[in-house]
C-alpha cells in the first residue's frame, strides 16, 4: 500500500511540476519576444543587465519577506548554478536581439537531450536505446535549424546553442539543489548575474544609454521583461525542484510554440523547410525523451505492484 502511494505521489508531483514548466515556458517565450523587441533601441548588453537587476529587486523582496537568505555563501554548488546560468543568459540574450525567437527557442530547448547526455557522467545515470535514438534524432535537428545560421556566419546560434549546453547543466544542478527555496536561487543567480552584466559592460566600454526608456511602450516592455523573466525562474526551478529531471525538461518544448506563435504573429516570420524539418526532429527527440520517463514510471509501478505481492505484509 506504501508504494503505490509513493508512486501516486510521485506522479502528482511529476505532473505539478509539468504545470509550473509550461507556465514558465511561456513566461520565458514573452520575454523572448520583448527582448526582440527591445534590440533595435537599446545594447542587448545593457538590456541584460537591466533584466537581471530587476528580477533580482524581486527576487530580495520575496526572500525577504519570507524570512530567507538571499545569498548562500557556503554552498558551492549554488555558486556554480549561478555562474553557469549568468553565461547561458547572457548567450540567449545576444541570440534573441539577432535570430527570430522561435529559432532561438528551439535551439535552447534541446536541453533534454544535452541533459540526457550529461546525466550519464554527472549523475551516473544509464541511458537506454531509445533515449540514443531521441537524442540522435535531436542532434539531427539542431543541426537542420543550425545550418541556416551558419551559412550566414551569423555566430548568434551557436551563442543559442552554447546556451541550450550551459542550459542543461543547470537543470541537473537544481536537482541537486531541490533542497534550497527556488526564491532563494532566483535570488542569488540574478544577483550574481546583475554583477557579472555589469562586470562585462564596464570591462567592453559599453556605454550606459537609457534614452530608450523615455519612451512609454519601451519603459513597459523592459518591466514586462523583468516580470515575466523573474516569474519563469522561479516556475522553472519550482518544477526541477519537485518533478524528475527528463519529464520536465521535456515540457520546456511548449516554448517553442509560444515562441512561434509570437513570430507569425507580430513579425510574420516565414520558416524554412530546413528549419521546420528541424524544429519537428528537435521536439519529436524530446516526445521521445519523455515517453520513456513515463514508461520508466510504469514499470516502476509493475515492479512495486510485484514486490507488494511477494511481502508478506
Amino acid at each position: 500500500m506504501n508504494i503505490k502511494k509513493g508512486l501516486s505521489t510521485l506522479k502528482l508531483a511529476n505532473n505539478k511540476a509539468v504545470f509550473w514548466m509550461i507556465l514558465g515556458g511561456f513566461d520565458f517565450a514573452t520575454m523572448g519576444a520583448l527582448i526582440h523587441a527591445l534590440g533595435s533601441e537599446c545594447d542587448w548588453l545593457i538590456l541584460a543587465f537591466l533584466r537581471m537587476f530587476m528580477s533580482f529587486v524581486i527576487a530580495l523582496v520575496l526572500t525577504r519577506r519570507a524570512g530567507l537568505k538571499p545569498f548562500l555563501l557556503d554552498r558551492p554548488l549554488l555558486w556554480l548554478r549561478s555562474l553557469v546560468g549568468c553565461a547561458a543568459m547572457i548567450a540567449t540574450f545576444y541570440a534573441l536581439t539577432e535570430l527570430p525567437i522561435s529559432d532561438v527557442a528551439v535551439i535552447t530547448e534541446s536541453r533534454p537531450i544535452w541533459v540526457a547526455i550529461l546525466a550519464g557522467f554527472l549523475l551516473g545515470e544509464t541511458t537506454s536505446r531509445r533515449v540514443w535514438l531521441s537524442i540522435a534524432l535531436g542532434m539531427a535537428g539542431v543541426v537542420l535549424v543550425e545550418h541556416a545560421h551558419i551559412a550566414d556566419q551569423n555566430i548568434a546560434g551557436l551563442a543559442a546553442l552554447f546556451a541550450a549546453l550551459a542550459g542543461a547543466v543547470v537543470m541537473i544542478l537544481l536537482r541537486k539543489l531541490k533542497d534550497i527555496d527556488p526564491r532563494t536561487i532566483v535570488a542569488h543567480f540574478s544577483g550574481t548575474a546583475s554583477l557579472v552584466c555589469l562586470v562585462l559592460i564596464f570591462v567592453l566600454g559599453r556605454e550606459f544609454d537609457f534614452s530608450f526608456m523615455e519612451k512609454p511602450a519601451n519603459l513597459l516592455m523592459l518591466a514586462g521583461v523583468g516580470v515575466f523573466g523573474t516569474v519563469g525562474q522561479l516556475a522553472m526551478t519550482k518544477a526541477f525542484s519537485i518533478g524528475e529531471a527528463p519529464g520536465v525538461a521535456s515540457a520546456g518544448f511548449m516554448r517553442v510554440g509560444f515562441s512561434a506563435g509570437y513570430d507569425l504573429l507580430i513579425w510574420q516570420h516565414a520558416f524554412q523547410p530546413t528549419t521546420l524539418l528541424g524544429m519537428a526532429l528537435i521536439l519529436g527527440s524530446t516526445g521521445g525523451l519523455l515517453k520513456t520517463s513515463q514508461n520508466g514510471d510504469a514499470e516502476a509501478e509493475k515492479t512495486g505492484e510485484k514486490a507488494q505481492k511477494i511481502s508478506p505484509g
